[in-house]
């Protein structure tokens, strides 16, 4: 079995990935200070600084860590999971949804919305919780929702 786990990204790369964090939510870049960000083909990974990291190297895996990110096209995808835990820490492209919004979500994965906002992802929440990633273009709403989100709501 080959070995492909991830590497640790480039410090020009650790920039560009939080940059976009800071840029898009508002998040600190301060906060990733103590995680390494490790790359695969398409997928980025959080993974806390210690020295365990050096020692899953040399297993069989392919993954560790918390998935937070995909390269979609050109662009960066937050995963829910890490929204669901960082989101909070978030200032801006926050969307929170309203009870009828919500359903017409669980029906569509899409509503006909205007935002104030620039197009591109968004976290989702409703007046309790972040729930997770949507993607805001003129006029519409798509939610990225997991479906056991989506069953609990």
């Amino acid at each position: 079995m080959e070995n492909r786990f991830p590497h640790i990204v480039s410090e020009e790369e650790r920039q560009e990935v939080l940059k976009y964090l800071e840029d898009r939510f508002g998040i600190s870049i301060n906060i990733f200070d103590k995680y390494e960000i490790l790359r695969g083909v398409s997928n980025f990974w959080l993974f806390p600084k210690n020295q365990y990291l050096e020692i899953l190297e040399s297993l069989q895996v392919q993954t560790v860590g918390l998935l937070f990110l995909r390269k979609v096209s050109r662009y960066l995808k937050p995963t829910s999971a890490f929204l669901q835990r960082f989101g909070y820490l978030a200032t801006k492209n926050i969307v929170t949804l309203s009870e009828d919004i919500i359903e017409v979500l669980k029906e569509r994965n899409k509503v006909e919305i205007n935002l104030n906002l620039e197009p591109g992802y968004v976290i989702l929440r409703n007046k309790y919780w972040i729930l997770g990633c949507g993607l805001y273009l003129p006029g519409k709403l798509f939610s990225y929702l997991e479906s056991k989100v989506i069953k609990n709501l």
